[in-house]
């Protein structure tokens, strides 16, 4: 085990109690030379009890009988009608064009690793990787920038984000005051979003910072859409208010709202102007640390959930409920993931120079082995969650644990590890159900786009106006496909048919597995 865990077990003179998920046993998988404590640190972790499965069972088996009364064949069936999916026949096109198009990469990598070990353990040529050594020969390394950056404060990224929405889309972000009551707590920031023709044109409540009993993690929430407001029935509205106090608060109401629309330059309509939340988990600036600083990572969340928030800023649709981020799951993750791509770009990153005159150049890379490792990984999750939510779900002989060992051993690289219930622990399986393969699509259509249209000239007015115009501003309220296709003059694309989809399943490979690796 690592050198700290056995001078402990040495120093008390008893075995060492590791639980599975705690530091300790990650440090074991990361940096145990010996292959037993990883092994059984790996089986503990992955291991469920009978129960546990039994719940999952039970779960995928009553979304299979929910199905089945809305006369559908599966839950997959039922989810995916309304998505660019559009059919489990399709998700398994652009599945099998990411394994195929990703297995040659995964496979270089994992001989790769396996000389690593062979070199380790001084053992005949190319022994197996297994579950268990994945860690330990390719440890994981946090994100870095493409460059090298003095430390970012929280104030010089918004800054960097405000000159960026500026360059690409003519909008600004502007810190403004709040009134008494508005916000939930003192840290809360309001945003005002401000075109340069039409001026404000949302709100955006910035609760940035990690606090007791505030929910962890970062999101973004929207609290009111974008919607036309002028050819409502106001008139009518007033036609239940019977008594002085209810007629008083429909007016008070009118009143805001009246304050909170807006007529948008070269469109029909008057407009309610969205306000949404975005939620974060950063370190609370200090006298004595001083202001707060962003670790990479970190960064790449704040680009990411903006990507949302300008989803929602941007959006104008005649109904609230296909507004912004009101859209197909499998298409929703596609402006904040194109977001992150902006930071793999020195153009982007000059923008988070305070003078804005520093220009920046790529550094050298080095290719990261496990970038199509995990990338397989993530396929076979999937792919799983296809299985899970099939008609197979229903069959009296289901069982989740040898579907998952099944899968792994016909597609898998790595040996499916006998004894281990991984499933349990799928949490996307609950939120996601049927729909898991999305963040795997969406990161392929987000790096097509970034490829043709930005990445050349990141910072292009005329690009990001193309942009906003055909995907930004129609939220759900137009087909997806039709979006995508348009932007990227690929009129075949519109069909959004079974070649489409294994289409979309190669532009990932082409466009994201030659990326480079981290700084």
């Amino acid at each position: 085990m690592g050198t700290r865990l056995r001078l402990q077990a040495q120093f008390t003179q008893r075995d060492l109690v590791v639980y599975p998920g705690s530091l300790q046993a990650q440090m074991i998988m990361h940096s145990a030379p010996e292959e037993e404590p990883r092994r059984k640190v790996y089986m503990a972790a992955n291991s469920s009890t009978s129960g546990q499965i039994k719940i999952l069972e039970d779960l995928l088996h009553a979304r299979g009988e929910l199905a089945r009364l809305v006369g559908k064949p599966s839950f997959a069936h039922m989810t995916l009608a309304d998505k660019m999916a559009k059919s489990p026949e399709n998700v398994a096109h652009f599945l099998n064009a990411l394994l195929d198009h990703t297995r040659p990469h995964a496979r270089r990598a994992l001989r790769t690793l396996s000389l690593r070990k062979q070199e380790h353990l001084h053992t005949s040529p190319f022994p197996t990787i297994q579950a268990w050594d994945r860690d330990y020969y390719c440890p994981p390394e946090p994100p870095a920038p493409p460059v090298s950056l003095p430390p970012l404060t929280l104030g010089t990224v918004f800054m960097g984000l405000s000159r960026l929405f500026r360059n690409l889309y003519g909008i600004t972000l502007r810190l403004t005051k709040v009134t008494p009551g508005e916000v939930w707590h003192p840290d809360v920031r309001k945003l005002e979003v401000v075109d340069e023709k039409s001026g404000v044109i949302g709100w955006i409540y910035a609760d940035l910072f990690a606090r007791q009993g505030k929910p962890s993690g970062a999101a973004h929430y929207t609290v009111r859409c974008s919607r036309r407001t002028d050819d409502d029935d106001a008139h009518h509205d007033l036609d239940d208010a019977w008594d002085e106090g209810a007629l008083r608060a429909i007016q008070l109401s009118d009143k805001f709202e009246n304050a909170h629309r807006a007529k948008i330059p070269g469109s029909e309509g008057v407009f309610q102007l969205p306000v949404v939340v975005l939620l974060c988990e950063f370190t609370r600036p200090s006298v004595r640390k001083g202001p707060t600083i962003l670790a990479w990572h970190e960064v790449l969340t704040l680009f990411h959930e903006m990507g949302h928030a300008m989803h929602s800023m941007v959006g104008r649709t005649e109904y609230q409920n296909v507004s912004g981020t009101r859209c197909a799951t499998d298409f929703v993750e596609l402006p904040s993931i194109l977001m992150e791509h902006f930071l793999n770009s020195p153009a982007v990153l000059s923008l988070f120079d305070i003078k804005g005159n520093e220009p920046l150049v790529a550094g050298n890379h080095h290719e990261d082995p496990c970038r199509s490792i995990d990338t397989h990984t993530q396929i076979l999750l999937a792919a799983l969650d296809q299985i899970y939510h099939s008609p197979a779900a229903l069959s009296p002989d289901f069982n989740s644990t040898a579907a998952l060992a099944k899968l792994y051993e016909t597609r898998g690289l790595i040996p499916y590890v006998p004894g281990t219930s991984w499933q349990t622990q799928f949490g996307h399986l609950f939120g996601y159900g049927a729909t898991y393969y999305s963040y795997l699509f969406d990161r392929a259509i987000a790096s097509r786009i970034w490829r043709k249209l930005f990445a050349h000239d990141p910072l292009n007015r005329e690009t990001g106006e193309r942009y906003k115009n055909e995907i930004l501003k129609y939220g759900g309220g137009k087909d997806p496909w039709e979006m995508v296709g348009t932007l990227l003059d690929a009129p075949e694309m519109r069909h959004g048919d079974a070649e489409a989809m294994a289409e979309v399943g190669r532009w990932k490979v082409e466009d994201e597995v030659s990326m480079p690796g981290r700084h």
